[in-house]
């Protein structure tokens, strides 16, 4: 018994300067990750202990392929990378779960904590409302391993993969209590968990990692058959058949002349410019019409009468023109009225105008 135990020494201090990484936690990013197989893997622990740690208690006889009814908490969304490198501290003590798997049977947390020996290291996989010893997840998944170390001590974790090999993550010198460590499922298949301490081993839990099954599309014999269609053939769904008929060799020519202005020539379509458009031309080729201030009014057509002068509401009043005053002209004139007449003295001739009908040349001779 002392000889299996002194193997079990070394066989923690040969993991421990190897730094050999769990495959579960290889997304850790730790480098250094070594493969060991079945025999190698049996070679570092005692065959006694490792046989009775690995037991598949309440656990399927065949791998399952799909989740069934026994999946575990997972996420698709990888947890902080500094979460992967260490040993999380665990809040079962002061929220504990609903039931702990142990002894074949799930307990209450009372009932659990009464009956499981806290002496021995403990391993188990999240479920809904538990903690058990077996679940199923998806490739690709994560979800967290719960650990209980009963007493300081380092800490191995190993994991045997379907293949046939088994990779180890040495942990560091973990102090007594319960801990959770994010697993990832890598492979599809079975695999197997557990840790050893350096006074024994924990117990096994076993995850069937199954590959999710993506649902194909239902086919749509139409859409298939239209996507057949080509450049040179066209493909349709009629009679619940796909019927494929050859499309006509283009023509040129044809296709040229069909264009308003074109006309085939020397090999290629040729479109030559068209005149300008003349607006003006264009409406007055009507008789009816003219072209008026940017715009053509067609007589008896346009509901608008054509544009011309405009009258003004508002029109001027006509300058004031008073009657003729005899009087005022005469003495403007440097003269005088008197006797119904205007008098200009000295060399001018005065202009009698009393009777509107003075004539020119008659003098007012001084007395």
């Amino acid at each position: 018994m002392k000889a299996d135990y002194l193997l079990f020494r070394i066989a923690i201090a040969i993991l421990l300067l190897c730094s050999i990484s769990l495959g579960g936690l290889d997304q850790s990013g730790n480098s250094g990750a070594k493969n060991l197989t079945i025999s190698e893997f049996s070679a570092l622990a005692p065959a006694n202990n490792l046989e009775g740690t690995i037991v598949d208690t309440g656990v399927p006889q065949a791998t399952s392929e799909d989740a069934g009814t026994e999946i575990a908490a997972y996420t698709e969304q990888a947890p902080p990378i500094t979460d992967l490198k260490k040993l999380m501290p665990s809040a079962v003590l002061k929220s504990p779960p609903r039931y702990m798997y142990y002894n074949g049977d799930y307990l209450a947390w009372n009932d659990f904590s009464a009956t499981f020996p806290s002496n021995n290291p403990g391993l188990w996989i999240e479920r809904a409302v538990s903690w058990t010893f077996y679940a199923t997840l998806p490739w690709g998944g994560w979800t967290r391993e719960l650990i209980y170390v009963p007493q300081a001590s380092p800490v191995t974790m190993y994991e045997i993969y379907p293949g046939g090999y088994v990779l180890g993550n040495n942990l560091g010198m973990v102090q007594p209590g319960y801990y959770y460590v994010w697993y990832y499922a890598d492979t599809p298949g079975r695999h197997r968990s557990l840790f050893a301490t350096n006074s024994a081993y924990s117990n096994a839990v076993i995850i069937d990692v199954y590959s999710p099954t993506i649902p194909k599309p239902t086919p749509d014999p139409k859409r298939e058959c239209e996507a057949r269609s080509s450049d040179t053939q066209t493909c349709e769904w009629r009679d619940a058949s796909c019927q494929c008929y050859m499309k006509p060799a283009p023509n040129p020519v044809a296709e040229c002349e069909n264009k308003p202005g074109c006309f085939w020539a020397d090999g290629e379509c040729q479109c030559p410019p068209g005149p300008v458009p003349n607006p003006v031309n264009e409406c007055e080729a009507n008789p009816t019409c003219d072209y008026i201030n940017g715009q053509c009014y067609c007589r008896g057509l346009n509901p608008e009468p054509m544009p011309g002068p405009v009258p003004n509401p508002n029109p001027e009043p006509e300058p004031f023109n008073p009657a003729p005053n005899p009087v005022a002209e005469c003495q403007q004139s440097g003269c005088q009225w008197a006797d119904g007449r205007c008098n200009c003295m000295g060399l001018g001739g005065g202009v009698d105008n009393s009777n509107n009908g003075g004539g020119e040349g008659d003098l007012a001779v001084a007395a």
